[in-house]
């Protein structure tokens, strides 16, 4: 087992051989806990105890820290892209303006870590836990966040455009004012977030874009969307049982199947919507903009359509529909 080496005064000289010696660098000593904009590229510090350690403005460029222990480490600005932290234990750890695009923290442990700031471009994060992670103002397009647990966690202005979290847990997340829709990536064909399947139970995503994104079979109960925009969005399938939408825009929005009971649409823009087979028992459209709406087959028990805007909406076979509401729509 290699012992851990303090190189006191000769520091300013073993530093140069070990930034043009990245073997040499990689055995570093790191019980000193001070990589303080240090040249670590290429390192490999698997398995290192960095917990606590000052690596800001550290450059980590390639660097492998597979399992490392950076739990309270201190990161800010910090270059890791095209890292290896799969699997690092970096609770409490904080990022902010880190950068991390291209890096690998499959199934890392970044509880209550702070990324404020930070770019994530095409970062790998499937599995990983964010529970509490403060991330607002990161910027994160394209990113794997798979099967990743991010409850309680703060995108406040994120950006998230063409990000994929299925099946991610996002429970009481905080997206206000988030990106997650289909501009900003210069792609011939760009697309929205895809959270196919992600649980947003009481989420806030007051104001976020999720134009173009894929929501389908997605937890949406209670999650707030006022002032939203979901247009072109895919929610088939969802449950959004309470959900706030009012003020959202969501035309030309798929919602077959959805789940949409007792939810809020006031005001909102539904036109060209598809709601097909869509239950909205007890629905809040007061003032909605329904325009060329499909709402053949769906269920309108209960639901409160005064002063809505109706015109050309489509209601075949749709069940409970109010009388004064067939006085403005096709069969």
């Amino acid at each position: 087992m290699m012992r851990s080496v303090h190189f006191g005064c000769a520091w300013p000289v073993i530093l140069a051989f070990l930034v043009a010696c990245p073997i040499a660098r990689a055995q570093m000593d790191t019980n000193a806990k001070s990589f303080r904009g240090r040249d670590l590229a290429g390192a490999d510090l698997r398995g290192a105890d960095l917990a606590n350690a000052n690596l800001d403005g550290a450059i980590l460029t390639g660097a492998t820290l597979v399992g490392a222990d950076l739990r309270g480490a201190s990161l800010r600005g910090a270059d890791l892209r095209e890292a290896y932290l799969r699997e690092v234990r970096a609770r409490g750890a904080d990022f902010s303006a880190a950068k991390l695009d291209g890096s690998d923290l499959t199934r890392a442990d970044l509880r209550d870590a702070k990324f404020e700031s930070a770019s994530l471009t095409l970062a790998v994060l499937d599995g990983a836990r964010l529970d509490n992670a403060d991330l607002r103002r990161a910027f994160l397009p394209g990113v794997r966040l798979v099967k990743a647990q991010l409850s309680r966690a703060n995108l406040e202005a994120a950006m998230l455009a063409a990000a994929d979290l299925t099946q991610a847990n996002l429970a009481e997340a905080n997206f206000q004012n988030a990106d997650l829709g289909a501009a900003g990536l210069g792609q011939p064909a760009p697309r929205g977030a895809r959270l196919v399947g992600a649980d947003l139970t009481g989420a806030n995503l007051t104001g976020a874009n999720l134009t173009s994104a894929n929501l389908r079979e997605a937890i949406l109960t209670r999650a707030v969307f006022t002032r939203a925009r979901l247009g072109d969005a895919d929610l088939t399938w969802v449950r959004a049982y309470g959900a706030d939408f009012s003020d959202a825009m969501l035309a030309w929005m798929r919602a077959y199947g959805a789940d949409f009971r007792s939810a809020k649409f006031h005001n909102a823009r539904l036109d060209s919507a598809q709601l097909v087979g869509a239950d909205l028992r007890g629905a809040d459209l007061t003032g909605a903009k329904l325009k060329g709406t499909n709402l053949s087959q769906a269920n309108l028990a209960g639901a409160d359509l005064r002063g809505a805007e109706i015109r050309d909406v489509l209601i075949g076979a749709a069940r409970n529909v109010p009388a004064a509401f067939r006085e403005a729509t096709q069969p």
